[in-house]
């Protein structure tokens, strides 16, 4: 005789099926033996009791993650990546704790930059890098609530080495200093250009430096973002004639519209570059998951982004030209050539 399952005994095997990331109703329902009304009911009931996210509603599909999914925007990572991410975060977390027993624990932010630090350095470590919005992270974010699942990473001597050494090496800085740290690498001019050419010169209001700030993060914008292209040129056009104004008191105003706006585009752009690092390393089973919440995810920003940017552009263009002291040609020159002694 069938035994009927409780509705608890089947709302923990849905959790249990969210571990691992995200899964479409139909999926879940295949994997726990219930049908798909069942497992749409209590699905309904964890995402009242605030347990887990619908992140998909369409038609075709309607997908969720639990809350606490560790990977970042709960994108469908493979079981191998997220335990060798994790583990890898677990172990340096414990590693720091041993060092510094009297100390603070690692920031994330801290606990990052020395996992790709660490990845970069090692041969043969089979971790996703990826680039977000302060830089390289892992897929992962860490959580000391799930350490005790986690099992230690597999370190050699060599490695840990390197590991411990890391840990000297980040254990006096700032999050932020850990940041600008990474940028100083060869392969992150794009940030050590945002950071120098564009929230430095917000910061001491230097309009003229901002400029060519802008105009370097143009020239360096990345090919494979070039889907959202067109809406971070729009900034750059806006801020460069905003910053040709003659009035210097309408020039500070401007200044503070360029730093919100700014905040959003890099929020857009460096998202749409977690998506594109992300990509390959997503299994073909998942890929249309992938795409779906990359849409979503995507589409939200813009939304966010596009009323403001138009309503500073109308702003912008309502300006009369003909005072606008501006030479495009020659200060994108100059950028470019800044670039290039960079």
């Amino acid at each position: 005789m069938k035994i009927k399952k409780t509705s608890h005994e089947i709302k923990d095997k849905i959790l249990d099926e969210l571990k691992n990331g995200p899964k479409s109703v139909a999926e879940i329902g295949e994997n726990i033996n219930s049908n798909w009304l069942t497992v749409e009911k209590f699905l309904n009931e964890l995402k009242d009791d605030g347990l887990v996210i619908e992140v998909i509603s369409s038609p075709k599909m309607k997908v969720y993650r639990r809350v606490d999914d560790l990977a970042f925007y709960g994108l469908p990572f493979s079981q191998d990546i997220r335990d060798k991410t994790f583990s890898l975060l677990c172990t340096i977390a414990k590693k720091w704790k041993e060092k510094n027993q009297e100390g603070p624990i690692p920031s994330k932010t801290i606990l990052q930059k020395i996992a790709v630090e660490f990845i970069e350095s090692s041969q043969r470590i089979e971790v996703p890098i990826l680039r977000f919005h302060y830089g390289k992270t892992t897929a992962l974010r860490y959580d000391e609530e799930f350490e005790m699942e986690c099992k230690p990473f597999n370190l050699n001597s060599e490695q840990n080495t390197l590991l411990l050494n890391l840990i000297d090496k980040y254990k006096k800085m700032s999050a932020r200093k850990a940041e600008q740290e990474q940028y100083k690498k060869e392969d992150m001019i794009f940030y050590r250009v945002k950071e120098k050419g564009i929230i430095q010169n917000l910061l001491i209001k230097d309009s003229k430096t901002l400029e060519l700030g802008l105009l370097k993060l143009s020239a360096l914008y990345p090919l494979e973002l070039v889907d959202i292209f067109p809406i971070f040129d729009n900034f750059i056009y806006c801020s460069i004639n905003a910053l040709n104004l003659s009035s210097k008191e309408d020039k500070t105003g401007y200044l503070q519209k360029i730093k919100e706006l700014f905040s959003l585009v890099w929020d857009m752009v460096t998202t749409a570059y977690f998506f594109s690092d992300a990509e390959k390393y997503i299994t073909q089973d998942k890929k249309e998951l992938f795409f779906e919440i990359k849409k979503n995810i995507l589409n939200s920003k813009i939304l966010n982004l596009s009323p403001i940017l138009e309503d500073f552009k109308s702003e912008v263009e309502s300006i009369n030209t003909e005072n606008i002291p501006i030479n495009i040609t020659e200060r994108a020159k100059e950028a470019i050539h800044s670039i290039l002694e960079d």
